[in-house]
């Protein structure tokens, strides 16, 4: 199957590793290459030996990056209102300038603020009016503590580490973007982590080796407490993972594993270290002091994880870890609810089995003791002289392959080497009904999966239409569609099987093949060149069909498939179409239609009762754990080419952090029974109190943090903060910020205190022209930065104000499928579709359409920092989609129902709810027009009030009081 990994390949074509390599070697070299021309002005302050005509080894040696933490003292307050450390170091940087800070923001400004930078949702109008009202000098401080206490706090602070973590709900990487559906439990990790305040050095810790922190044994009784740290290991997988559908290229195969390795060392480079690890992947960095060798010694401590040589493909990276009595618990609900959803599904089909019309035959066999297969059947096709497959075949024979009768039955013998083989009828068939409703349909009994009592069940039952040319020389296009029946589940569709040239049309059915059932297909006449193809089990429709062209189906035969654990036994075939040249029979059939409609829809509803009483196995993880406890040999492989492997590298972190200069150590490792433990060493070395690696932890993760408050880090290129990246536009405040935060116990509640207490970020956003004349782009934050909310923001923000936000709180994600018209969007008849957007499916390589239009990325690898963008799209997003008309109608119905007639006070209402303040005068005046033109424009129509209501409500939400954080 064509396959294409994501941004570096087009979609349907395939290119080698090597091209693969060569294009991420150029683009980092660029990226790096700017990087750098950025950084060559050294800023105040920095040591002379870090300019860059010295070596990269001493440049790190005195980098302000790569060293212990300094904790600088505070520089002379400059203004008496300087009192929190934040502003006596901006305030210093600004008097240099001769500025000082803006005015405190009034408190409109400052509720909202606070509420989507701590939640990523707007306070609520009593929310407003009570913190307006609030004379207590506290005030501010309880409406902070009460944000962080909220776990919504969680839930937005949540979406940005999980973005830096790289996480996603698909493997991405091929087209195929594979599921990952235990890939939430990581996220719910991350937003119960978050909310508790985990000091982030455990944080740490627990992703990258919970299980050895665990010592937990599979099988062994799981605590909540175990479960957690099993469930934290899933960081390590959130990089892409094509593995499990590599085709059997061997060298691809390789490609793929390693790929997956690297990339879990790349995000841990930028998202915890803050270096792009990367650039050493083929050679020495050329602007950082990592080595070659540094690259793959630190691959080692993750390479036990990821062995290549005994994988383990990502659908198999799952453990069972319930609690005592879960699992048990769950088997007897499920057991319940499979007898009364099979007694449902039972009475049904016996209901159509009875009636139904039968169709007009065309074919029978019920294979009665005696007669011969030869008759009936052939191994070539009807009008095809090549046999299908060789050696072909054998009727009636008893070596594999063969077919024969016995005791009133047909087996299905496949075997006699690999490759696929057919028997096929003699006949041939038309399976393109010529009107509209008309049909054709073949059914056959499934009598047996395995052909004795101690064979192996077939791994497919497969079963083919139209067949006509085996080996694919003929001028007939299509043909030879292939049904593999999946025993556990969705039957898979080919067309022209088998070869090179199979296309699939997707998968039909749910049920799954199980002998002792009737199985077979439909294909109804849907109009020009569009033909219906519907699962049948015991007669009856089973799931949705899959559209065909008549192309796909030209006359031919009606076959069983041989290939590759296929054997199975089967009776009464059957072939019959519509017979609607007899009045009595289309009578027949359509009253039956009409009941069968009726009772498919009573189907449904008693299943998809069933169903939303059903819960997920409790217990499996998707974690991450080294193969076994024996450390495999790491080859460094030359211009990181794994077809050219060198020699074998020792697991050890990066030499210019280890030096003794730099007082940091090497990484302990101990052995476990089931573990290396070198994971566990790297997360402890990582985490050393005091040592140049943990303050470069503390210097990422506190640079990420104000650029969430701020628009841009301190320093602005948050995943690198190595030679080759920007340098801090203020030096000291980052340490010190770095500094109180480790000596907070690495508390993310007090980072985030002593930026929300500082009237740096209290102050207005107001320009000033003196600070425009003086410092234009706002570097040394004389006034508030105003910026745009994020996708996530402006979506979840729509659903609150329109009092549609759902409660859900966690479990698996909301699906965002895409639709026909290529928009994807949560189905809003979903019961979960108007969740926050960190619950939403975070599929690679289908980000939901809003989002992707207000720049969410596809996360490729991760995302430390978004790029902001304006452009017309958004403007047209927040017109014309769905999502937004909807908002606009709820956010209308809203205002009605707390406003009742009252239009001043709806327009109050309406902007306060979605901008945070009443509007003033002139934009009182401006609705008012609005909604008396709209009016206008619906004259005559019944709802001509509430359209125009809608329509002004949804004109909220383009303001810019409403998309710009003040």
């Amino acid at each position: 199957m064509p396959r294409h990994r994501l941004q570096t390949q087009p979609p349907g074509t395939r290119k080698t590793a090597e091209w693969v390599t060569w294009w991420r070697r150029v683009f980092w070299w660029l990226i790096t290459l700017a990087l750098v021309g950025r950084s060559s002005i050294p800023a105040a302050g920095e040591p002379e030996a870090a300019k860059p005509t010295a070596s990269l080894e001493s440049r790190a040696a005195s980098h302000w990056a790569f060293r212990p933490l300094q904790r600088p003292t505070l520089p002379p307050a400059t203004t008496p209102d300087s009192l929190a450390p934040v502003d006596v170091f901006v305030a210093h940087r600004l008097a240099e300038i001769g500025l000082t800070a803006g005015p405190r923001a009034d408190r409109s400004t400052l509720i909202r603020r606070v509420s989507f930078i701590l939640t990523g949702l707007p306070p609520t109008p009593e929310e407003i009016r009570a913190f307006i009202e609030d004379s207590n000098p506290g005030a501010y401080g309880n409406l902070v503590e009460r944000l962080l206490a909220s776990p919504h706090y969680g839930e937005r602070w949540g979406q940005h580490w999980l973005e830096a973590a790289g996480y996603a709900d698909s493997n991405g990487y091929f087209n195929a973007d594979t599921d990952r559906p235990l890939a939430y439990r990581y996220r719910d990790y991350v937003l119960r982590s978050l909310n508790r305040d985990k000091p982030f050095d455990q944080f740490v810790r627990e992703q990258l080796a919970g299980d050895e922190l665990a010592a937990w044994q599979p099988g062994q009784p799981a605590s909540p407490e175990i479960i957690e740290l099993l469930e934290a290991t899933h960081y390590l997988r959130n990089g892409q993972d094509g593995s499990g559908e590599s085709d059997g290229n061997p060298d691809e195969v390789r490609t793929d594993r390693y790929y997956a390795l690297e990339s879990a060392e790349q995000i841990i480079g930028s998202s915890l270290l803050g270096l792009t690890l990367q650039c050493a992947k083929c050679h020495d960095h050329k602007f950082e002091p990592v080595t070659q060798k540094d690259y793959y010694s630190l691959q080692a401590f993750l390479y036990p994880a990821f062995h290549i040589e005994q994988w383990i493909k990502p659908n198999d990276r799952i453990v069972s870890a319930p609690l005592p009595g879960q699992h048990e618990a769950w088997k007897a609900s499920e057991i319940l609810l499979d007898a009364e959803e099979s007694a449902t599904r039972t009475a049904f089909r016996e209901w159509i089995r009875t009636a139904q019309p039968p169709g007009r035959l065309l074919f029978a066999d019920d294979f009665n003791a005696g007669q011969t297969l030869a008759a009936n059947w052939s191994h070539t096709a009807p009008g095809d002289d090549q046999p299908g497959g060789i050696p072909p075949v054998a009727l009636d024979g008893s070596t594999p392959p063969a077919a024969r009768i016995r005791e009133g039955v047909l087996d299905i013998l496949a075997g006699g080497g690999s490759g696929d083989r057919w028997i096929s009828t003699r006949q041939a068939f038309d399976w393109r009904p010529a009107n509209q409703g008309q049909w054709i349909q073949v059914t056959f009994d499934l009598v047996a999966t395995r052909l004795d009592r101690d064979g192996t069940p077939a791994e497919r039952i497969g079963y083919l239409l139209a067949l006509h040319d085996f080996n694919d020389n003929s001028p007939v296009a299509g043909g030879n569609l292939l049904l593999d029946g999946n025993p556990g589940g969705a039957t898979q569709v080919q067309v022209d099987y088998p070869g090179p040239d199979a296309r699939s049309r997707g998968t039909i059915g749910t049920t799954g093949y199980q002998a002792g059932h009737n199985y077979g297909v439909r294909i109804t006449r849907a109009g020009t060149n569009q033909l219906s193809l519907e699962p049948l089990v015991d007669g009856a429709p089973d799931g949705s069909p899959v559209t065909l062209s008549d192309e796909d189906l030209p006359p031919g035969g009606f076959g069983f498939e041989y290939c590759c654990g296929r054997s199975f036994t089967v009776d009464r075939v059957a072939i019959e179409a519509s017979d609607d040249a007899n009045p009595a029979w289309v009578e027949r059939q359509s009253a039956f239609a009409k009941e069968l409609r009726l009772r498919k829809e009573a189907l449904e509803r008693a299943t998809a009762a069933v169903k939303t009483r059903r819960q997920p196995e409790p217990g499996r993880i998707a974690w991450m754990s080294d193969v076994s406890g024996e450390a495999p040999a790491v080859p460094l492989l030359k211009r990181g080419n794994h077809k050219t492997p060198g020699e074998t590298v020792d697991a050890d972190v990066p030499t210019f952090l280890k030096t003794a200069t730099l007082g940091a150590v090497t990484p302990a490792i101990t052995k476990t029974s089931r573990t290396t433990g070198r994971r566990l060493a790297l997360a402890r070395w990582l985490t050393l109190p005091d040592s140049p690696q943990s303050a470069l932890l503390a210097r990422v993760t506190v640079n990420r943090v104000w650029q969430q408050y701020f628009g841009t880090g301190i320093a602005a290129t948050p995943d690198n903060l190595g030679l080759s990246g920007a340098l801090p536009s203020d030096p000291e405040l980052l340490e010190w910020l770095a500094a109180a935060f480790a000596d907070s116990g690495w508390s993310l509640k007090s980072l985030h205190r002593a930026i929300l207490h500082s009237a740096t970020f209290q102050q207005s956003a107001s320009p000033r022209p003196e600070g425009i004349a003086r410092d234009p782009s706002n570097l040394r934050l004389w006034r508030y930065p105003l910026h745009r909310l994020d996708a996530e923001a402006i979506r979840d923000a729509m659903l609150a104000v329109s009092d549609q936000l759902g409660t859900k709180a966690s479990g698996p994600y909301v699906p965002t499928p895409r639709r026909a018209d290529g928009e994807v969007v949560p189905d809003e008849k979903h019961p979960e579709a108007h969740s926050r957007s960190v619950f939403l499916q975070h599929r690679r390589t289908q980000v939901p359409t809003f989002a992707a239009t207000f720049d969410a990325p596809s996360l490729v690898f991760n995302c430390t920092r978004r790029a902001t963008t304006t452009m017309p799209l958004q403007s047209l997003s927040l017109l014309n989609s769905e999502f937004t008309v909807r908002r606009g109608q709820d956010l209308a119905q809203r205002i009605g129902r707390e406003c009742g007639t009252d239009v001043e006070g709806g327009i109050r209402r309406g902007f306060l709810l979605t901008c945070g303040r009443e509007p003033d005068r002139a934009e009182l005046d401006a609705t008012l027009k609005f909604l008396a033109l709209q009016r206008a424009a619906y004259a005559g129509r019944p709802d001509a009030e509430s359209l125009a209501w809608a329509d002004l409500a949804q004109s909220l939400f383009g303001l810019n009081a409403f998309l710009y954080l003040e």
